[in-house]
């Protein structure tokens, strides 16, 4: 819109349309990196009423499984121990390109949660300071790790 309200004008549609970002073709080869690379996402969960559960989380994508750690007592935990049935969407605010995930989530408790979150540490950290996040936030060895193999991904690669 212009100051005045008005429809904004042929030259400003112009710059606006240039200064988009370029649409990424998407193929499965695409969305294994999209999904290696993006920062955040966001697990919704189906909380004991019906009712969504959204919560933005850390996660790692490999070989087609999307991991998350948590703690243990968390809603998005005791709603999955519930009813194992989550999406998770990965988006990139700045294409408008995004992946979603659904399927049947698995609760890890455990020895096997140290092996899970690590690799999920290290997209996000330094060795040296996963580490240190890893002693912090596993000091009561209340973590967990949600492991989705999703039976479902569903994608759009750009904004049209």
């Amino acid at each position: 819109m212009t100051r005045s309200g008005s429809e904004p004008s042929v030259d400003e549609a112009r710059r606006s349309a240039s200064a988009a970002p370029p649409l990424i073709e998407f193929g499965v080869p695409e969305r294994e990196n999209f999904l290696a690379t993006q920062r955040d996402a966001i697990l919704a969960t189906i909380n004991r009423d019906g009712s969504p559960h959204a919560t933005p989380t850390w996660y790692h994508w490999s070989q087609g499984v999307m991991t998350i750690s948590s703690p243990a007592g968390t809603q998005k935990v005791r709603n999955i121990q519930r009813d194992p049935r989550i999406s998770v969407c990965v988006d990139d605010q700045v294409t408008g390109t995004f992946v979603t995930a659904f399927g049947r989530a698995e609760v890890i408790t455990g020895d096997e949660v140290d092996g899970l979150t690590w690799p999920l540490l290290l997209k996000y950290l330094h060795q040296d300071e996963a580490r240190t996040r890893w002693s912090r936030i596993n000091a009561d060895r209340d973590r967990v790790a949600i492991v989705l193999r999703p039976r479902r991904l569903v994608w759009r690669s750009g904004v049209r």
